[in-house]
């Protein structure tokens, strides 16, 4: 459901109440797919636009499909389309906590082990990927300003 005349995006409203506010925002990624999906806008705009000093959670669900519209139920695994946009935001955010959430139709143990093991992984790719793309640009932008490759305080990088 959305309002039939609005002046903001979602993204917007939720950037403008949490500057406003100066608190964080808790970015539901699953719930960021489900609108997309629903009211036809794309995903990654959202997750683009979001100021990203204000984001300090993620939340990561699955939803129930009901073909023309998916509802946030949070009884489904984790769907590819939302790691997908986890990695982006990840990338976007960085070190920020992930809560993997299922209420309904809570599967065994290992199942659940195993989507938070995920989360993991692709947080810990994504953000050593980003690391690495981030002082590789620094030391791009230290050698074209000074003809000498900047220095390192992590050697490991």
């Amino acid at each position: 459901m959305a309002f039939a005349d609005s002046t903001m995006t979602e993204w917007e409203f939720i950037s403008a109440i949490a500057t406003e506010a100066d608190c964080g925002i808790l970015l539901d990624i699953n719930n960021i797919f489900v609108s997309a999906f629903n009211h036809r806008f794309d995903a990654n705009e959202y997750i683009d636009a979001v100021p990203a000093e204000r984001v300090v959670q993620y939340h990561l669900a699955g939803h129930s499909d009901h073909g023309t519209y998916l509802l946030d139920t949070h009884d489904h695994p984790v769907r590819d389309e939302v790691w997908a946009l986890y990695e982006r935001a990840a990338r976007r955010f960085g070190a920020v906590s992930a809560l993997v959430e299922w209420d309904d139709h809570i599967p065994e143990f290992a199942e659940l082990a195993q989507t938070a093991e995920r989360a993991r992984t692709i947080f810990g790719a994504t953000v050593q990927t980003a690391k690495h793309e981030s002082l590789k640009n620094r030391d791009a932008d230290s050698t074209e300003k000074t003809g000498k490759p900047a220095l390192s305080a992590d050697h490991r990088a």
